[in-house]
Parts: C-alpha cells; structure tokens; sequence
C-alpha cells in the first residue's frame, strides 16, 4: 500500500476567506497552481480550485466579490495509507507534529494507485512467465513484455513495429480478431518456440485498436496441465478441512440471502438441524423470529465495513462473527461472515481473569525479585556501607530523580549508574555514557545536543543527533561533570529545567524525557565556592546525591572484589589459577589509593605475571611493595646522624621485618601498636 506522504503535493497558493475572485484568480495565475487554500487564524477552513472558481466568475459580473469556498477537504496523518473517504474531495496531510505538510486531491490519489496496480500487475505478468504482446489496426507490434522477449529469444527492438502476421506462424487468420472474434488455447510458433496462448481485440473507447496476444510456453502449459489433477485434490481437501473446522462460513448476497454455508454447521444457532434448510433463506427472517440478534449482515451493509459483533441467540448462547463485505469495482458482490460458538470461553471468563490476577501478582513478585538481585549481579560487596548504599540505590532506582555520584577516581561511578539504569523502568532503553572531560571545548555543544545540515565548516550534511537525543527514552550518563566549561554549564541547566534540545545551528526545539545521572570525583561545593562550577546547576544536579565510599573504607570487600576479578581474567585468557589465603590477607591489609580500579589492574598483572597455579603471598608483596627479598643493606643505626633521621630508619626497618615475618601490614599494625592505615603509609614511601 502507498502512504499518503509519498503523493502529497507543497501548497502553493494559501488565501483568506475574505479574499475577493479577482484576487484568487491572480494568485492561481501567477502561482501556476490548480488550487488555493483558505486559512485563517491557525486554522485551515477549506479550498477553492479553478473549475469552483471558473463557476463564480460565470455567475457572477462582481469581481470584487468575496470568494465561496468549499469544505469537503479532511486532515489525515500523512504516514497512513492512502484510502477514500465518503464525501472529501481533498486530503490535507500532517506529520507527528500536526502541521499540514501538503495535499492531494481523492481522484488524483486514485490515479496514483490505479497506476502502482498496473506496475504490480505487468510485475506479476513478468512473475508468472506469461508473454504479452500487443499490436495496433495494421497488426505492427506496439508493445512486447520483458517475459515474452525471454520466450521467444528475440530482442523488443528487432521486434517492435514488424508486422506480428508476418513473424508468427499460426492456423487461425489474424484479421478476424480484429473484427471482434476472440481465439482461445491457441497454437503457434515464433523463432522455432513453440507458444500456446489468446487472442483478443484490443478496444478504446468502444472501438477496436489492434489486438493482445497473452502467450506462454507450451510445455509449461503441458505441465499445468498435468497439476491440474492436483489442484482438483487440494480443493475437495480444503473442502474436509472447512467442514472440519470450528468456524462456520457464511455467504450471503447483497439482498440479504444465503447463498453458501461451509464449515461447523450451527445448529444451536439457527434452531435447525441441517444447513440445507438454511440456504436460500434471509438473514433478516431468522431475526424477524427472535431466533438470534443483532443482525449482523444489516450492520455491515450500513456500514459498508468489515464488522465485528457478540450475537446472542434465543437461549443464550454467544456468538463471535466478524463480517466482510467484498467489492468488485465498487459493487457489492456479496458479504462473507465466519462465526465461533464462543459460549464456553465466556464461561471461563472469570476463572481466566482470576488467573489473570494470580499471574499478575506472581510477575510482580519476580519483578521485585529481580530488582532486589538486578545489583547483586553488578556489584560485588560484603560490607555493611555497601549494604546501606545499594538499598538506598533499589529506591532512586524505581524514580526518574536527577542522581550526582560523587567519590574518588577508580570506585566504579560508571558501574554503579549502569546498575540504577538496568533496575529502573527504561532497563529497556539505552544507556548513553558522556565523558565531558575527554570532549574538546569546541565540540561539546554538538555532541550534546546534535547539529542541523551545515551547521559548520566540516559538518555532517545529514546533521546528527546529539547524545541527548540519543538517550532519549532512557538514561544519561554525565561523567566528570565538574569538567564542564562554565558557557555550557548555562546550556545544560536550561536542558534540564525544560526538559527539550535545540540543534546547533536549528530552530526546532526537540522534548526529552531522559533521566539524568552525573558524577565526579572533585567537590562541587568548593568549585562553586570558588566560581568555577555554576550554583544553580549544581542544585539541579544535587537532587540525590550519592556517595561512593573509597576501597579503603570497605576492606571486607578486598576478598568477594579480587576472588570476581580473579575468575573474570581467569575466563579472559583461558587459565585456571588461584589465590592463597596468605595473598588474600595481603591484598586486604593493602590501602588502595587508587580503589577498585587499582585492585583490578593488580589482579590482572598477578595472574598473568605469576608462574605457579596458587598466587602466593610472596608474589602479591613483590607486585605491592617491591621485592622483598631485595632488603635493606643498612644495619641498625651505628654513626651519628641526625634523631629524626635515625627514628625514621629505625621504624622503616622495623615494619620491613614485621613483613618479612608475618608477611601482612595488618599483622604488622597489630605488633607494632599502631593502625593498618599508617603501615600502609610507610610502605608506600619506602618503595618509592
């Protein structure tokens, strides 16, 4: 089917009501144009075309008279097919927005289709390897399909204007056709193929013009032949299959008479007990005697539409049937009803909306289920903070609130936004991830926002969407938004507050609805402090703000981390190792500076380095602090040397033998008497 927007034509002429015929008939003239359209105060009120105005112009001697317009015109989406409609003349098409993009006329989208109907027809022509060759009076070839130039083995250009009498060798006279005889399964031969086809004048206007010649192979037409035994088969089965089936077909004439039954035979349904006492009889006669009710086939002449009805009969019983009418060039031939006894699934109406109910219920346990486990899966913790935050996330997740994570570089800002996405009710559209701090100052607007064709010197000249646009529906994911220039700080605040985008270079404002998630590692609070980040946006973006506490403050998560980064590397490059509790207890006195992120590079480079299937704690202090086998040369302090040198020396020396012995720093913090964190120190700069 052919859409609306594919025949719409650009209005040219738009008038008042108020204009006068002297006026209109200037503006078709000087616009070239075959209609003009009468608008006013936003609103379209009609049309007058040339033949209306022509009409004026004849009646009436006034040319300054104000015009009469006409009304039959309808608006109608302009992505729909193109269909008539009862007493419109002209369509105005609309696009998603409701503005009026262009018209056509009914008759002229008739002739549009009835122009694809004639392509589809010589495709199927050409499809069914049936050859067509028309002539005109003097039997000279006028017309030769792309499937009767393959039959015959002969170009249309050698054949086109001969004389087809003189090329074809055939029994019957050719001249006869074209005083009016028609010739049927005819015989006959053209460049030694032989071809077996009809014979038929071709007329215009009531007068013979020439003839068509509708051929194909004859050996093809042996083998359809042979088929046609088959085709007999398949009918009389078709016959079994309808007799077998559920549904009763109906065919009934225009005047309301039965002509056909097929199918389940009724008998609740008409109160008879063969479908032989039902053909012949009106449909309004069985009503007449309040055996069933409404009276379908009377609703779909009404209407002259497919109908759909619930007919209930005498006794109760309920009837599903859906009638439609069938046309042959614009003439009722007859209306097709096929009807289901659908009184047991009425009766089980209730029982399925209580399971309905049940199901219901059950989905959105599972529902809640999996938004409880949705995190489980994305985060690895075992800690009570982790506990806290992740429970306070389930609840952001399920509203469209502004959310600002804030924490140090490397504690999974990204991990934890993707993971309130995948919870919350746009799982199912995207997630678009913006970087704002690795986009040039210069480019940042566009790829927000998009860009209109030629918006600048080397722009797409399709235009593009920007990453707004692209998440829209879903979520964004404004990363190191502290980075933001302050002059797109204004644009991003104006986004948020009235939730639409306009295109670099555009006028149209586009609507979002896009959840905003932001984070950053610096304190805004101070940035704005000190004038370099906006107030007002940082409220706007302040809505929820979280905070993801640093490794070093959930060291019960070091373990459940390493055991799942060990396992994802250990699938990524095919091997099977293992770390021991020693190197566990290492990797968690450890005070990661770097978080998460480090944790994981750490990881990977143990696997990978490691040459034992176990990870030892050895390995894990030489990756952490340097090889400890590679001691310290300098004895306990013999020479004079500055105090404070000398306490330093003493204690650097005393936590290398506190890991040379028991091989963990908190063990060390332990003997020593002072906290993991401050080993965790001096470790650091002694391996500097």
């Amino acid at each position: 089917m052919i859409l609306w927007k594919e025949i719409l034509q650009p209005i040219q002429v738009i008038i008042s009501p108020e204009d006068t015929l002297l006026e209109v008939l200037i503006a078709l003239e000087q616009n070239e144009a075959e209609i003009a359209f009468v608008h006013k105060a936003k609103r379209w009120l009609g049309y007058i075309d040339r033949d209306h105005l022509l009409k004026q112009l004849t009646t009436h001697s006034n040319l300054h008279q104000p015009i009469q317009y006409r009304i039959d015109v309808l608006k109608v989406p302009e992505h729909v097919h193109v269909e008539s409609y009862h007493n419109i003349s002209v369509v105005l098409g609309m696009d998603v927005e409701g503005a009026v993009t262009g018209y056509s006329t009914v008759k002229q989208a008739k002739s549009r289709i009835n122009q694809i109907q004639l392509e589809h027809m010589n495709g199927i022509l050409n499809g069914a390897g049936v050859g067509v060759i028309t002539t005109n009076e003097n039997l000279e070839i006028q017309f030769i399909n792309e499937t009767a130039e393959k039959i015959l083995g002969l170009s249309r250009s050698f054949l086109l204007y001969r004389n087809y009498k003189t090329l074809l060798t055939v029994d019957r006279d050719l001249e006869e056709v074209l005083q009016g005889e028609r010739f049927v399964s005819v015989n006959s031969s053209l460049n030694f193929k032989q071809i077996s086809g009809n014979f038929t004048p071709l007329f215009l206007d009531g007068k013979i013009t020439g003839l068509v010649h509708i051929f194909f192979l004859r050996e093809e037409f042996e083998e359809a032949v042979q088929e046609l035994e088959f085709v007999r088969n398949l009918y009389s089965d078709l016959q079994a299959v309808y007799s077998s089936s559920h549904e009763q077909i109906l065919v009934v004439n225009p005047e309301g008479k039965i002509i056909r039954l097929a199918g389940s035979f009724l008998k609740e349904f008409w109160m008879l007990d063969s479908s032989d006492d039902v053909i012949g009889q009106t449909v309004k006669q069985f009503e007449s005697r309040g055996i069933f009710q409404p009276n379908i086939v009377e609703l779909c002449l009404k209407k002259k539409q497919k109908l759909t009805s619930i007919q209930e009969t005498i006794y109760g019983r309920k009837i599903w049937s859906v009638a439609t009418p069938i046309y042959h060039k614009d003439k009722l031939e007859k209306i097709v009803i096929v009807s289901r006894d659908i009184t047991k699934t009425n009766q089980l109406k209730e029982k399925l909306k209580l399971a309905r109910k049940a199901n219901d219920a059950y989905k959105q346990e599972i529902d809640e289920l999996q938004a409880k486990n949705q995190f489980s899966r994305s985060l690895i913790y075992r800690s009570r903070i982790m506990e806290d935050l992740v429970d306070e996330m389930k609840l952001i997740a399920q509203v469209d609130s502004t959310v600002l994570l804030t924490g140090e570089s490397g504690v999974g800002k990204e991990v934890f936004a993707r993971a309130i996405h995948e919870t919350s009710r746009r799982r199912d559209q995207p997630l678009i991830r913006v970087n704002c701090g690795a986009i040039p100052d210069n480019l940042i607007e566009s790829e927000l926002f998009g860009y209109e064709r030629g918006a600048f010197t080397g722009a797409d000249q399709k235009g593009k969407p920007g990453f707004f646009e692209l998440a829209n529906g879903g979520t964004i994911f404004l990363d190191e938004i502290a980075e933001l220039p302050l002059s797109m700080q204004v644009k991003l605040l104006r986004v948020l507050q009235e939730r639409e985008v306009t295109r670099v270079g555009g006028t149209r404002t586009i609507q979002m609805d896009v959840r905003v998630i932001a984070a950053t590692n610096q304190n805004i609070k101070e940035l704005v402090n000190e004038g370099r980040f906006r107030e007002d946006l940082y409220y706007r973006l302040n809505v929820i703000p979280l905070r993801i506490p640093p490794l070093r403050e959930r060291t019960e998560d070091v373990v459940s981390l390493c055991l799942h980064f060990l396992q994802q590397f250990n699938r990524t490059y095919e091997k099977d190792k293992n770390l021991s509790r020693e190197a566990l207890e290492v990797l968690e006195s450890y005070d990661w500076p770097g978080n998460v992120r480090e944790l994981q590079n750490i990881i990977e480079r143990l696997l990978v380095t490691s040459r034992k299937e176990f990870i030892q704690q050895q390995d894990v202090l030489s990756v952490l602090y340097g090889d400890s086998k590679a001691t310290r040369s300098k004895p306990m302090v013999y020479e004079i040397m500055p105090l404070k040198e000398a306490v330093k020396e003493l204690e650097n020396q005393l936590i290398e033998l506190g890991l040379k012995k028991y091989g963990t720093a908190s063990k060390v913090s332990e003997v020593l008497g002072v906290s993991q964190a401050t080993i965790s120190r001096r470790i650091q700069k002694m391996i500097r």
